[in-house]
């Protein structure tokens, strides 16, 4: 039975057993993907594989771990121009390497292991790790390796970059210019085009002699772009702020996207979002911008008894403007119009510990929360046209969340959101009730909605409603397994319950 929210249907799938625990659902063709697993226990378990059409699985097969010369270590499974190609390491003396193996749609080997990258590493102790990426358009992949430095030794980078036909198209390997605690990678990117990009922030020594806090002040954030033909080092200059989380994209291989969350850098917490544009070509900034969060936005979902509390110690001097905190950069859009969309979502961890009453033995209990959403749009002209604010709550103890947290897409001139949220949010037409007293997501059958909540890209104005719910398919939604193919234009939804599973296909 389809579910249906404003102008969008879900085509669902019949609930069924579960071949084990989900870990990544990779869209193929229209209406088609591939699912990986874990099937088994923490130490004997094993990955498998299985095909999806029409939203029922057609095969399934296990993934072979073999390298030349014995057993390698899984490192992740992609979609090659529609091939599952699986990355294996393995360590030899003093090197580790990567491996490629292909597999046929119908999830058999094809041929033998091939080996696409290599690192040295210490003898006794394996401190470097593997990574893929892919670009956005599916053209190309990128194997990267990371190297942590000892001490006051400085990290190590390389990467191979290779289009969809396993041809090579860029390759290196660099030592980062700082110190490895004077400095932090924010990500790898790869753009459309094959370009290769790497973020980092470099830090300096604080003056404050801090035991259990970061005492490290933030200096400037760098993008590498490593072409063919040499490395370009982009220096972003913010002033006294403070780069908290960040993303890259590109609309054209002439010019490169920045765009996250700033904070100053005396005070802890978000302070605001920024954006700047790179031209490739000339290596200079052609547009950037900052936008504060002013204190009506960050308050607008407090209750009466936050915002007193709030006044009451900055009148008497304890405290400062209200700020938001703990919020990490999502993901970004260029659209057609060369505008930015950006989004956040506020993630923290509480560690709370408990002493036993008849043992005195002292356990720790995590509560992960996945509140408040942030959204926002910088137009061609560089101005910021629009925040908007979504507010949720999701708790969720010793499991790392694995139904919180959410999944967006733009389509229709507008950017959707989708997540578990508590029915009592709503009235009985489906009208969402008021921000400052917002029920934390609930799981159980009678309380369960999941919500849509539809962003204006011209206003930024939010329409919220109920999109369906656990009673009605019988599972939990898990946003954190969807994926958005921008392609096929489909959200693949996954929900489970107990022992079953079923899949949503969502089309816009």
């Amino acid at each position: 039975m389809p579910s249906q929210a404003q102008d969008y249907t879900v085509e669902w799938g019949e609930l069924q057993r579960s071949n084990g625990r989900m870990i990544r659902v990779m869209p193929d063709s229209l209406g088609n993907f591939y699912a990986l697993r874990w099937v088994g226990g923490n130490l004997f378990g094993k990955y498998k594989v299985s095909r999806h059409e029409n939203l029922e699985q057609v095969v399934r097969g296990a993934i072979s771990l073999q390298v030349p010369g014995g057993i390698g270590t899984f490192e992740g499974i992609r979609l090659i121009g529609n091939r599952p190609i699986v990355f294996l390491s393995d360590k030899r003396g003093d090197t580790r390497l990567l491996f490629m193996q292909e597999y046929t749609r119908d999830l058999e080997k094809k041929g033998d292991p091939i080996q696409l990258a290599s690192y040295d590493v210490d003898k006794i102790i394996d401190r470097g790790w593997f990574d893929v990426i892919e670009s956005n358009n599916g053209k190309y992949f990128s194997v990267l390796w990371e190297i942590p430095g000892k001490k006051e030794e400085r990290d190590r980078y390389g990467f191979r970059i290779y289009d969809n036909n396993m041809y090579e198209i860029n390759e290196g390997d660099y030592v980062l210019p700082f110190a490895s605690e004077l400095s932090t990678i924010h990500g790898h990117y790869l753009s459309n085009k094959g370009e290769y990009f790497l973020s980092i922030s470099e830090y300096k020594h604080g003056e404050k002699n801090l035991i259990f806090r970061d005492n490290r002040e933030f200096i400037a954030l760098h993008i590498y772009h490593i072409a063919k033909d040499g490395l370009q080092d982009f220096t972003l200059d913010v002033d006294d702020r403070r780069i908290v989380a960040m993303t890259l994209s590109t609309a054209s291989s002439d010019s490169l996207t920045v765009t996250g969350i700033y904070g100053m850098k005396d005070t802890p917490g978000v302070d605001g979002v920024f954006y700047q544009r790179i031209d490739l070509k000339k290596g200079e900034t052609i547009m950037e911008g900052f936008q504060k969060f002013d204190q009506d936005f960050i308050t607008q979902d407090w209750s009466e008894r936050e915002i007193s509390r709030s006044e009451r110690r900055e009148e008497r001097g304890r405290g400062n403007e209200p700020q938001l905190y703990n919020y990490r950069m999502r993901e970004a859009h260029i659209l057609e119009d060369g505008s930015i969309v950006g989004t956040m979502e506020q993630y923290y961890v509480q560690i709370n510990n408990t002493q036993g009453a008849q043992t005195g033995d002292f356990s720790n209990n995590y509560h992960y929360y996945y509140n408040d959403i942030i959204a926002y749009k910088i137009d061609p002209k560089e101005r910021f046209v629009w925040v908007s604010k979504i507010p949720k709550i999701q708790v969720s103890i010793n499991d790392g969340g694995p139904y919180s947290s959410y999944e967006s897409f733009v389509a229709d001139g507008k950017l959707h959101f989708i997540f578990n949220d508590h029915i009592n949010n709503y009235d009985e037409n489906g009208d969402f009730i008021d921000a400052r007293q917002i029920y934390a997501a609930n799981y159980s059958r009678r309380r369960n909605v999941v919500a849509i909540a539809s962003v204006d890209l011209d206003d930024g104005d939010i329409d919220r409603k109920p999109f369906f719910d656990r009673e009605e398919i019988d599972a939990l939604v898990m946003p954190k397994l969807f994926n958005v193919n921008y392609r096929s234009n489909e959200v693949l939804i996954y929900a489970i319950w107990g022992r079953k599973e079923k899949f949503g296909l969502l089309r816009f």
